[in-house]
């Protein structure tokens, strides 16, 4: 096999990181959560203050410190206001971006040759139709064929992008899978730190692929604190299994959400609902579907599970990637940023479910459905 997994290449050359910058701190912890409020007819409510919250978080009432609203809608679309000569954007101007802030990976080495061009389809519309101004984007392709750093060029994010080829090899031999889905989980927590130091923004990160390999024990993928945390302390010997919820722990607190995009297409059903994501958690409907759909990814599998418990959401067995992209759109640009010092200080990195209603009659929210604790 070609060593293709080399960590070094991983990462986006204008951030060499040797630690990430948490959002927790040592003493207490803070958590930071992007809501959309939503009214019935799925229009985003503009005029909600924090008064117009409540919080808990394991059934403990929360304090909010801090609620803003965050309304790319309209600046994204100006052009941005200084880009510099090498179009390649630092951490500093990234904190200066007034739109979106996406990373787009794309996993070659669990997609098969056949559908890399479909893949590259559907990114590079993304980019085209997506994409405003002044929104940043990056483009990392797991196996190292090319990256692109920071940029609002779309040229350069479109070069790269063309780089891609799927490179599954289903004859490989186990320990050959096993080190590639360990190696990709660790590449999406070290990307999760490097985009930790973009601070008081909400990341999007578009993860590309077919399946991870990376297993999560049946009993937590519902994201139930109890059956979480029962799982945790018994140090589950699964796929990778630490380093599945490593990952999860570092996108939550960088503030990033990740999407799991299938590029296959149509094999069953369509893509996949508001409530079975990271907001909601999945259900027993998804399990049932996997047991009659073998080419599905397995609901236990990291594409899933970094999705869920991240306040993404996965696309798969669809041709209608529209509707989708569409929702990552708007979920990434326009959203109420609520931050509160948790009540719990304890650093048992368990998992602890957040609950938020707002007041007003007719508006329901969505956010992430809670977060591991640090350790």
């Amino acid at each position: 096999m070609r060593n293709r997994l080399a960590l070094g290449a991983f990462l986006l050359s204008s951030w060499a990181v040797a630690a990430q910058t948490p959002t927790f701190r040592t003493d207490t912890t803070l958590v930071q959560l992007p809501v959309r409020a939503v009214d019935g007819k799925g229009t985003f409510v503009r005029d909600l203050t924090a008064a117009d919250f409540d919080v808990s978080e394991d059934g403990v009432p929360q304090t909010i410190a801090e609620l803003s609203l965050v309304d790319l809608s309209v600046t994204a679309k100006a052009a941005p206001s200084a880009v510099p000569a090498t179009g390649v954007l630092s951490t500093l101007d990234l904190e200066k971006v007034d739109g979106r802030i996406y990373v787009f990976l794309l996993d070659d080495a669990h997609l098969d040759a056949m559908y890399s061009a479909r893949a590259r389809d559907l990114i590079r519309g993304f980019i085209n139709e997506r994409m405003m101004p002044s929104d940043a984007a990056a483009v990392v392709i797991a196996g190292g064929a090319a990256r692109q750093d920071f940029t609002h060029d779309k040229k350069l994010l479109l070069k790269a992008v063309d780089r891609f080829t799927g490179t599954f090899d289903g004859s490989e031999p186990a320990s050959v899978t096993h080190a590639r889905a360990r190696a990709v989980v660790k590449l999406v927590s070290d990307l999760a730190g490097a985009l930790g130091q973009i601070r008081g923004r909400h990341k999007t990160l578009i993860y590309v692929g077919a399946r991870i390999g990376c297993q999560a024990a049946l009993e937590v993928t519902a994201g139930f604190s109890p059956k979480l945390n029962a799982a945790l302390d018994a140090g589950d010997q699964n796929l990778c299994y630490g380093e599945l919820w490593d990952g999860v722990r570092a996108a939550v607190q960088a503030n990033v959400s990740i999407y799991s995009i299938d590029p296959r297409g149509m094999q069953s059903r369509g893509w996949v609902s508001p409530a079975i994501d990271g907001r909601g958690g999945p259900d027993d409907a998804r399990s049932r579907m996997a047991a009659t759909e073998p080419l599905r990814p397995s609901v236990l599998d990291g594409f899933y599970v970094l999705s869920d418990h991240t306040g993404g959401f996965a696309v798969t067995g669809t041709n209608n990637y529209r509707d989708p992209f569409d929702r990552i759109v708007r979920e990434s640009g326009t959203y109420y940023l609520l931050s509160y010092v948790s009540t719990n200080d304890k650093a048992d990195g368990k998992y602890r479910r957040t609950q938020i209603t707002v007041k007003q009659a007719g508006v329901q929210t969505f956010y992430r459905a809670g977060y591991l604790g640090r350790r």
